[in-house]
């Protein structure tokens, strides 16, 4: 009796665990599904986006000095 038991919780936790896998597997599958979906839409728009340009300038850092007093 006692072995039937734990033959039975030990066949529901492989079951659950089994679950859990092929529900891990489909999300990652529908997120790379997402991540080309999206891809391909931005490859369809017609939108120029212009090159990014860095902002070169002088930054003011705190005189340790002024702060101090």
């Amino acid at each position: 009796m006692h072995s039937d038991l734990m033959l039975d919780a030990v066949r529901a936790e492989a079951a659950y665990r089994a679950e859990e896998l092929r529900k891990a597997g489909r999300s990652v599958w529908a997120a790379r599904a997402r991540r080309v979906v999206r891809h391909v839409r931005a490859a369809r728009t017609d939108v120029e986006v212009p090159a990014q340009e860095r902002r070169e300038g002088a930054r003011e850092t705190a005189d340790a000095a002024k702060t101090a007093r």
